[in-house]
């Protein structure tokens, strides 16, 4: 059992030491909510946020009620377990169903390393677990009797003695062998060091055994009844189907310029963020301008009315997706609303558009003392949009700029590696660009992309708000192939920072093989690209490994360890020229998603685009060892520790912290 007085210990030692949103620490234990379910009687909503803890290196997940009609404050029904993520690292959003009479909410969670099924009645008395597994549930639903039924995974022990036996035995070199992640237990899957292998899909993993069938069970509530599901019962697991989109609201749609396609939306078209069905029949739309702007719709099939019911300068959701419907209820609808300028909060947004806040678990960023507004400007006659947070001093700043995607609150561009508020705070302005659609291969979207940022560097230099010759930039993933591609075809950038691997011909060889075929079919329909022993040209061209004698901005490479072994030339080659240093996560997925890493990340980040674009150190001594070693890279070697000033002063009053 897992009770309320346990929780209040918690969450006042979880509490975020300041109220202001601009040091790597508070950006790295912001709060998110998920989760979001409207009880079967109308009365209560449900949801759990999501707390980074630096200190304790866990995501701790509380979960709690709201009355619908927001006449009290939420009430905590229990901190339950820590959060879990997928393969790429992204937190999985919360699972909660509610039991048919409303008198009590089931959710998924992960405790003391186990995934389970919990419980807790709407009194808040405390959850208790309905039948431990010996594998994880996967996924659950709740039959009109209250019978609960899971999908289980295979038994953990089973899973422990297939790594064991692999480790024994020899692991054969196969199409699902990761040669660039540790072969036993080289993972963190659900807090334990795990093996995991490719799926076929991509770079997507897998644990052991996950060919094996899956158990599915009926129980009741008290966890004490347990047989096989039958076949009605296993059919509640198959996710529902979203709404169709009859034409005749396709017709509506595109007459306001809305894209209605899955993908390839024009950049300055609204698109569909998702939909949902209400219970009456109706059809709930969220339609994401390109300005990151949010409007709810309601279409009503029988008048064919299409009416838009709430605004939000940013998302509105089910959690940080911008693509999870919100959850509606009877009289109001409940969203996660999470915006450049507003941290996550949860809101009840009635017919009439009137909005309430319900919980907002953050501190407010308008005391941060910050400038945050949306820019466009032209890029070869398309119209780029991004996000620019700076302070409020006067003249010519430093310019910190990403590449990619910049929805919801912004706390470290896509991958959350720098910390863009802190960036601002301390006299750099910050600039997140939304990437530009268009382009048939990468190369050329890459080029679009350093075409966007030179456009925005030319538009800001313009209103006297940058000084161009000061620019960093940062990226992850394509954001990372951008930037690293903008240091390379340019003279735009004097520092660079970027996450993830890049594409070289070490990068090919570790992963092109029999059964990989995936792999190498996007490469070549991505890239143009195939063997580098039988194209050396097309390779010459794109690696910057081969090509390092065209890159003059220093580089910090910040990488998962699987994805460092697929960068060895590069990291070699930047080490080996003085221009660059490497720093390896062990375990981390494609995103950094444990605290203390984020939180690393964040704070060399900052250190580094201090040093270079201010001229900037952190007088910290356990930090003059980072230091010594910076003054010695870039193009121009040794430069005197006297050319670096040893400021450390914050541009924002410290009365406004």
């Amino acid at each position: 059992m897992v009770s309320k007085a346990a929780i209040l210990g918690c969450l006042l030692a979880a509490a975020s030491p300041a109220a202001s949103q601009t040091t790597p620490r508070e950006i790295a234990e912001i709060a998110d909510l998920s989760g979001l379910a409207v009880s079967p009687d109308g009365n209560w909503i449900a949801y759990r946020v999501e707390r980074p803890s630096t200190v304790t290196n866990r995501i701790d997940i509380d979960w709690y009620l709201a009355p619908t009609d927001a006449t009290a404050p939420p009430r905590a029904l229990g901190r339950l377990g820590t959060a879990m993520w997928n393969d790429a690292g992204s937190v999985l959003p919360g699972e909660a169903t509610w039991m048919p009479d409303g008198k009590a909410v089931v959710v998924r969670a992960l405790v003391d390393g186990r995934i389970g099924l919990w419980v807790s009645p709407i009194d808040g008395s405390g959850f208790h677990e309905i039948g431990p597994s010996e594998g994880e549930i996967e996924a659950f639903a709740i039959a009109a009797d209250g019978t609960v039924i899971s999908r289980e995974g295979p038994p953990r022990d089973a899973i422990a003695r297939a790594e064991e036996a692999e480790r024994d035995t020899g692991i054969l070199f196969d199409a699902r062998v990761d040669l660039a992640q540790p072969l036993y237990r080289g993972a963190s899957i659900n807090g334990r060091p795990s093996t995991q292998r490719f799926s076929g899909d991509w770079f997507d993993r897998v644990p052991l055994l996950e060919d094996t069938p899956r158990a599915v069970v009926a129980r009741d509530a008290s966890g004490t009844s347990e047989r096989p599901a039958n076949d009605a019962e296993r059919a509640l697991l198959k996710p529902a189907p979203g709404p169709d989109i009859p034409e005749s609201l396709r017709g509506i749609l595109r007459q306001r310029g809305v894209c209605v396609a899955a993908s390839g939306c024009p950049n300055d078209a609204e698109r569909i963020a998702w939909r949902s069905g209400l219970a009456d029949g109706r059809v709930l739309i969220a339609l994401r301008a390109q300005s990151g702007q949010t409007t709810l719709h309601v279409w009503t099939p029988a008048s064919a009315k299409f009416k838009m019911i709430a605004v939000s300068a940013g998302q509105l959701s089910s959690g940080r997706s911008d693509s999870k419907p919100c959850a509606a209820g009877e009289k109001a609808i409940f969203c996660v609303e999470a915006a450049a300028s507003v941290s996550p909060r949860l809101v009840r947004i009635e017919a009439s558009g009137r909005k309430k806040i319900i919980d907002s678990p953050n501190s407010f960023p308008g005391r941060d003392g910050l400038l945050v507004e949306t820019i466009a400007w032209q890029v070869s006659g398309s119209r780029a949009s991004g996000i620019l947070i700076r302070p409020k001093i006067p003249g010519r700043l430093p310019l910190f700029v990403t590449y990619y995607r910049c929805n919801g609150y912004l706390r470290g561009g896509t991958g959350d590696e720098w910390p863009l508020r802190a960036l601002a705070a301390g006299g750099i302005a910050s600039l997140c660009i939304d990437v530009l659609p268009g382009g048939e291969i990468a190369q050329d979207r890459y080029q679009i992309g350093m075409e966007a940022v030179r456009a925005a560097i030319d538009t800001l230099d313009r209103r006297g708000t940058i000084d161009r010759s000061r620019v960093g930039m940062g990226g992850l993933s394509f954001g990372s192939e951008v930037a690293v591609w903008t240091a390379m075809h340019s003279d735009l950038l004097k520092a660079v920072s970027i996450a993830s691997v890049q594409i070289e011909p070490t990068y090919y060889w570790y992963n092109a093989r029999p059964g990989r075929e995936t792999f190498a079919r996007n490469i070549r329909q991505n890239w143009k690209l195939g063997p580098p022993d039988t194209e050396p040209a097309e390779w010459q061209a794109l690696s910057a490994a081969l090509n390092i004698d065209m890159i003059t901005a220093p580089m910090l490479l910040q990488l998962p360890e699987s994805e460092a072994r697929q960068s060895a030339e590069l990291m070699s080659k930047l080490a080996t020229n003085g221009l660059g240093e490497t720093h390896l996560f062990p375990l981390a997925p494609h995103l950094k998603v444990e605290p203390r890493q984020k939180l690393a990340a964040y704070e060399r980040n900052l250190d580094w685009f201090r040093f270079w674009l201010k001229g900037e150190i952190d007088p910290d001594p356990a930090k003059a060892d980072q230091y010594r070693r910076w003054r010695l890279l870039g193009p121009i070697k040794g430069e005197a520790s006297t050319d670096r000033t040893q400021r450390s002063t914050s541009a924002i009053s410290s009365s406004r912290k």
